[in-house]
């Protein structure tokens, strides 16, 4: 069974266009805290993460070093379609975070499956819907939501498709730093921090600053901050 399977864009796929699409990719195991490409540079590929406990993180830097995160993709997820669906430079930096294995599938192979695959058209549209949701959703939380509501949000958002359901709570996937949270949301350390200190205070969240690994211990509490601020 092809390991694209597992990879929500490609598993209702047939099974020659799978074939096609691992055939002319190429498997990385990349290094923690590998660059994979920077803003600017060509597209000329779409990387698939087929499975691994890390993440990749998508984002820029400004020339003070201010850092924006756009997204973290895990596993089962694709990333890198943009600049090869509209040919031009990489709109953001990637950079692995931990331990992911992924297929770098070439611009030639990925549209050539996708100009003969009907399938692949049609997932893919709704992948570049939702996340044109979640961009317009993104723009009007920094417009008019206060900074608690829209980490509230994001962390809801976050566990909603990478959290693991335990005794304690929900354990968001990957490693996330305070800093990270920050740049989620275009906000300062400091801010996050003191929010995330009053959270723990409540038993809302638990933060491992070692690991760098956040549990919700009280999912309905944050539902409520986003709820009231509507």
């Amino acid at each position: 069974m092809s390991p694209l399977v597992k990879v929500r864009l490609f598993e209702h796929l047939p099974p020659r266009a799978l074939s096609r699409l691992e055939q002319g990719g190429t498997a990385l195991e990349p290094h923690h805290d590998t660059e994979l490409f920077r803003q600017g540079d060509p597209a000329d590929a779409v990387y698939a993460i087929v499975s691994g406990e890390g993440a990749v993180h998508l984002g820029s830097i400004d020339r003070n070093t201010k850092r924006l995160m756009v997204e973290v993709f895990t596993a089962g997820e694709v990333f890198g379609e943009i600049g090869v669906l509209d040919p031009g430079p990489r709109t953001a930096d990637a950079k692995v975070e931990g331990r992911v294995r992924l297929l770098r599938i070439g611009t030639t192979t990925f549209m050539a499956v996708l100009n003969e695959t009907p399938e692949l058209g049609v997932a893919l549209a709704c992948l570049l819907a939702k996340r044109l949701r979640r961009t317009y959703a993104l723009l009007q939380d920094a417009a008019f939501e206060q900074l608690h509501v829209r980490l509230a949000r994001q962390l809801l958002y976050l566990a909603k498709r990478q959290g693991r359901r335990t005794p304690e709570g929900i354990v968001l996937a990957g490693r996330l730093t305070q800093p990270d949270l920050a740049d989620l949301l275009g906000a300062t350390p400091r801010s996050i921090i003191t929010i995330l200190s009053d959270w723990r205070k409540r038993d809302v969240v638990h933060y491992d600053a070692t690991r760098a690994r956040l549990t919700i211990c009280d999912e309905p509490h944050l539902q409520g901050l986003i709820q009231s601020a509507s």
